[in-house]
């Protein structure tokens, strides 16, 4: 029986821990927020202790791993501190702000023998593991091209570091770019090599941006282009992935469309995002082969970040 901990009680908190809840290999038995009345609602259900400061919480509870739910500017420095306790890690995308605050933490893993892993839960979708089959297996040719629209009312509702460049890291190439290239490197097998990016943010004079327009380049002679709007009344999200004798695509994950035909022949799908990834996360901790997102792959996808944010 793993004991777990909790580092950030907001919505994905409660998440991860009704997850636990369900996984008999492991047992919430700390829950840590700045609001103490967040820490204590999640940590009601499990019996859990409940705490303000994360440091306290390690150095009075024993644990085998946490879980970070935190700011993006945070990742870097409460990972690390983890790690110099013998503390495995999973910590939410995106893994840190920069590769440098990446390799730090790479490091800090290596050199403490703890275990880090990185919460990029799209790849659990069923969707995107069934077109992933569908690359590897050759049954539509070669995977050549990839368009993915995701627009959203971007602003409204967000806490004030989340549009501060300082303490976010970015705006919604940061926020959703995160996502989006983790699942074509997935399905892909490949990296970024080249970014050619217009970002905006025509709304407000929050320095993040709300709109991108994204073209991106990988390895394999594969190309995709990426399209944000952050504006009001504008909702879609659809990726589809195109082939030398075929398509397959996804609306956010929930569904797996081929086209067949001449026509778009819908799969259903199935979504257990965060119950999945700690099934992977326990077997990472126990040794066993896992789908557990590594630390070197989630520095790949803040190095891509960078080149996009770099034009």
């Amino acid at each position: 029986m793993f004991k777990l901990g909790i580092v950030g009680a907001g919505i994905i908190g409660r998440d991860h821990s009704a997850a636990i809840l369900r996984n008999e290999d492991c047992e919430l038995v700390a829950v840590c927020d700045t609001v103490l009345e967040r820490a204590e609602e999640i940590a009601a259900a499990h019996k859990a202790k409940s705490f303000t400061d994360y440091k306290e919480m390690c150095e009075q509870v024993e644990l085998d791993a946490v879980i970070l739910n935190l700011p993006h500017f945070l990742h870097h420095d409460v990972t690390v501190y983890f790690l110099e306790k013998g503390v495995n890690v999973l910590v939410e995308k995106p893994m840190a702000m920069s590769v440098e605050e990446c390799d730090s933490m790479i490091a800090a893993a290596e050199k403490s023998g703890a275990k880090l892993a990185v919460g990029h839960v799209q790849r659990y979708y069923s969707a995107y593991e069934e077109i992933k089959k569908i690359k590897e297996s050759g049954k539509l040719g070669e995977l050549k091209m990839i368009t993915e629209v995701r627009n959203v009312n971007y602003l409204p509702g967000r806490p004030k570091w989340f549009l501060d460049k300082k303490l976010s890291g970015g705006g919604i190439v940061m926020n959703y770019g995160a996502h989006t290239i983790d699942k074509i490197m997935y399905v892909s097998g490949e990296k970024v090599v080249e970014a050619t990016s217009y970002l905006s943010n025509p709304l407000s004079d929050d320095n993040v941006e709300i709109n991108a327009q994204i073209l991106l380049k990988f390895t394999g002679d594969i190309t995709a282009t990426v399209t944000y709007c952050g504006c009001p009344d504008t909702r879609a999200y659809e990726t589809v992935f195109y082939f030398t004798n075929g398509m397959a695509k996804s609306a956010g994950g929930s569904d797996f469309c081929v086209f067949e035909n001449n026509q778009w022949v819908n799969y259903g799908g199935t979504t257990d995002l965060l119950y999945d990834q700690l099934v992977e996360f326990v077997k990472f901790l126990k040794g066993e082969e896992s789908n557990i997102v590594m630390p070197e792959y989630g520095r790949e996808v803040i190095a891509a970040i960078e080149k996009i944010y770099a034009e």
